[in-house]
C-alpha cells in the first residue's frame, strides 16, 4: 500500500523527538532530516486519507475537531522542547521526494525563522466588553454625548422628542469610538514589549460563543525574559478597567502560529 507523509511542523536539525502515536493512532511520529532542519512527520495510508477520502473526512465536524485537536496538541509537544515552524492541519505530501521539493525551496527561510524564533514565546491578547456598561459611561462621561444632550436640553418640547432619537445614535457612536481607543491604548502600552506584533480581525458572537463583544484581537511575539512585565501589566489594565465593562483575555505560550509562516 502506498505511504502518505503528514508534516506536522519544521525543527532545527539534529533534533531527537519522542515518538508518539500519529493523525491515524497507528503509525508512529518521526523525523526525517534534511540537512539542518528536521521534518516532523508520520505516515498515512492512502487509501484512508487520499484526497477523496480526506474530503469526506473533513466534512465530519467530529472527525475534524478531534484530529485538528491532536495537530495542536503534538505541536504544542514539539514547542516544548524545540522552536517549531508549525504546519497547516492536513499538510500532507505523496512521497518524500516531493516533501523535499518543499523543503530545498524554503530551507533557507526556515533556518532564519527557526533562529528568529528560539527562545521566543507567542501570547495571544483578546479584549472583549460588556457593552452595556461601555455605553453607560460614554452617556454619563462622553464630551460629545453631554454637548448633544445641552442643544436638546436648549430645545422646545416638541423638538426635544425628535432629537432624543438622534442622542441615542450619537451614544452608539461614541461607544463605538471608545471600544477602539481602549484597544488602541491598550496595544500600545503593550507592544514595546515585544519583538513583534499583529492585529487581528475581530471574532463575532457566533464564533466566541461569549455575551461579551470582542473588540481587540492582538498577537505578541516576546523574548523570554519579557514574558513577567507583559503579562503583569495586562493584569495591572485588567484591574484599572474591570469596573468599566472591559475584560482581557491573555493566553499563551503557543508555537508560532503567526510569526514563522511559510507561504
Amino acid at each position: 500500500m502506498n505511504k502518505l507523509i503528514y508534516l506536522y511542523g519544521i525543527i532545527p536539525g539534529g533534533s531527537s523527538v519522542q515518538p508518539f502515536k500519529g493523525l491515524d493512532e497507528q503509525s508512529d511520529v518521526y523525523t526525517i532530516p534534511f540537512e539542518d532542519v528536521d521534518a516532523v512527520v508520520c505516515n498515512l495510508d492512502e487509501t484512508e486519507y487520499g484526497e477523496k477520502e480526506l474530503e469526506k473526512k473533513t466534512n465530519d465536524a467530529k472527525w475534524l475537531h478531534e484530529k485538528a485537536f491532536h495537530h495542536h496538541e503534538a505541536l504544542m509537544s514539539l514547542y516544548k522542547d524545540y522552536p517549531v515552524i508549525p504546519m497547516k492541519f492536513c499538510t500532507i505530501y505523496k512521497s518524500t521526494d516531493n516533501l523535499q521539493e518543499t523543503i530545498d525551496t524554503h530551507r533557507e527561510r526556515m533556518v532564519e525563522l527557526l533562529d528568529v524564533i528560539a527562545d521566543k514565546e507567542e501570547w495571544i491578547l483578546k479584549i472583549y466588553c460588556e457593552e452595556d456598561k461601555v455605553r453607560d459611561t460614554v452617556s454619563e462621561k462622553n464630551e460629545t454625548v453631554e454637548a448633544k444632550k445641552q442643544e436638546i436640553a436648549a430645545l422646545s418640547p416638541g423638538r426635544q422628542y425628535l432629537e432624543k432619537r438622534k442622542l441615542d445614535q450619537t451614544i452608539d457612536q461614541e461607544s463605538d469610538r471608545e471600544k477602539q481607543r481602549f484597544a488602541d491604548w491598550v496595544h500600545e502600552e503593550l507592544r514595546g514589549k515585544a519583538i513583534d506584533n499583529e492585529v487581528k480581525r475581530n471574532w463575532n458572537k457566533d464564533i466566541t460563543g461569549r455575551s461579551e463583544e470582542m473588540c481587540f484581537n492582538g498577537v505578541y511575539m516576546l523574548e523570554k525574559p519579557a514574558v513577567d512585565e507583559f503579562l503583569n501589566q495586562v493584569s495591572e489594565i485588567q484591574n484599572q478597567s474591570e469596573d468599566g465593562g472591559w475584560l482581557l483575555e491573555v493566553t499563551g505560550p503557543w508555537p508560532s502560529y503567526h510569526f514563522a509562516q511559510i507561504s
